[in-house]
């Protein structure tokens, strides 16, 4: 029988996380984040707030009684929901709350060890004693971060192969449940999931629970996702013209060297340099359709009350709820992606990039290079006027 579930004392290195934990096994890290930090993330009183909201999406899922007696409803909601929901077996969830409350959206820094290019969102759950989801799996990674309360969680010993679930709930819940180990959390302790162990949690103290999910597309994404970037350039977009058939594909056949040619075709485009400059703009979309549109704010600011500004001591910074990626290109060239767009950038802005990755203050003082090339002046101005940088 494998391990029980391993209990760290801190947070692993990237080293050990990925070689020891990415997509093998779960852990749990006692007291990870401090209480100080938690208790300025988003309050029980708060998320209900949120979920009377018509942008955010919320759940509000009831476990009393037997599984048929489960439900789950959708928001906006209404005080009365919460008024007459009682104080036991229910949960309220909402999704990307790290785009409605920037305080939570600092949880995301204790998961620079992950990829966070591929972070989907924070979602939320507050949930009276009972509360719970039922037994699942996920297909991605999930983070789960306690904050008030305490929940105790069952987990799989090994990936679940098959996902049979109950018929006619409107949340997937395992049939037959699973065997694994119990383990109970509670506020600062984190607990890492990875796709396809199965889990469960049930609070026994009314509690907030922080879900980081790390999610990866699927193949039919990418290949829609790509295929809408080339119908963007005629040049790459090229229409298939049947170069180089012969008689076996008269009539209804289609030969073996056409199904080659055609394979090679969009290998080809795969191969093409901008498929990596693409990549950059497809990891950084969001996954609210309200969110990841590149737009300007209503104030620009200009080139020289930027340079003013940096001048005088101000200091810039990338919020937590700002998504980047950025990779290094064959020809040796890097692309930072934003919000689905993509800059080509050279080695003098790669190492200011990297600093606003970190997510610390970066000013003159911290960086006198800040100012020295109208170059990285530009950029900076581009990236704040466009919602990815802040003053401090």
């Amino acid at each position: 029988m494998p391990d029980q579930i391993v209990i760290l004392e801190t947070m692993p290195s990237a080293r050990d996380f990925y070689e020891l934990y990415w997509n093998k096994k779960p852990f749990v890290v006692r007291g990870a984040i401090s209480q100080d930090e938690i208790s300025g993330y988003i309050t029980p009183e708060e998320l209900a707030g949120l979920s009377m909201e018509e942008v955010p999406r919320s759940r509000f899922i009831k476990t009393a009684g037997e599984h048929q007696d489960w439900s789950c409803g959708y928001g906006p909601f209404a005080e009365e929901d919460f008024a007459t929901a009682g104080d036991k077996d229910w949960s309220l969830l909402i999704q990307n709350v790290e785009q409605f409350h920037p305080e939570t959206a600092k949880l995301l820094r204790h998961f620079n060890f992950s990829p966070r290019w591929l972070l989907d969102d924070i979602m939320v759950s507050y949930s009276e004693e009972g509360g719970s989801v039922g037994p699942h799996l996920d297909t991605y990674h999930v983070f789960l971060t306690q904050g008030q309360g305490k929940r105790r969680w069952k987990i799989s010993r090994t990936e679940l192969k098959e996902e049979i679930c109950i018929q006619g709930m409107d949340f997937k819940v395992l049939v037959d449940g699973f065997e694994g180990d119990e383990i109970e959390v509670s506020c600062g302790d984190v607990l890492y999931i990875p796709p396809r162990f199965g889990h469960e949690g049930v609070t026994t103290e009314s509690a907030l629970t922080f879900s980081v999910g790390i999610l990866g597309p699927k193949l039919s994404e990418l290949f829609s996702g790509y295929g809408q970037y080339l119908s963007e350039f005629e040049d790459m977009d090229k229409r298939y013209v049947a170069q180089g058939l012969g008689s076996d594909s008269a009539g209804f056949s289609i030969s073996t060297s056409a199904v080659d040619h055609l394979r090679d075709s969009l290998t080809e485009q795969l191969n093409a340099k901008g498929f990596t400059q693409w990549l950059v703009e497809f990891f950084t979309e969001s996954s609210h359709e309200d969110f990841g549109e590149y737009s300007e704010r209503d104030d620009l600011l200009s080139a020289d009350a930027l340079e003013a500004s940096l001048k005088e001591g101000a200091g810039l910074i990338k919020p937590e709820y700002v998504k980047f990626a950025i990779t290094e290109s064959s020809s040796g060239r890097f692309y930072l992606g934003f919000d689905t767009q993509s800059f080509a950038i050279d080695e003098s802005l790669l190492s200011v990039i990297q600093l606003f990755m970190k997510e610390d203050m970066v000013s003159v003082e911290s960086y006198p290079a800040l100012l020295d090339h109208p170059a990285t002046q530009e950029f900076l101005l581009e990236l704040y006027n466009h919602q990815a940088l802040e003053f401090t």
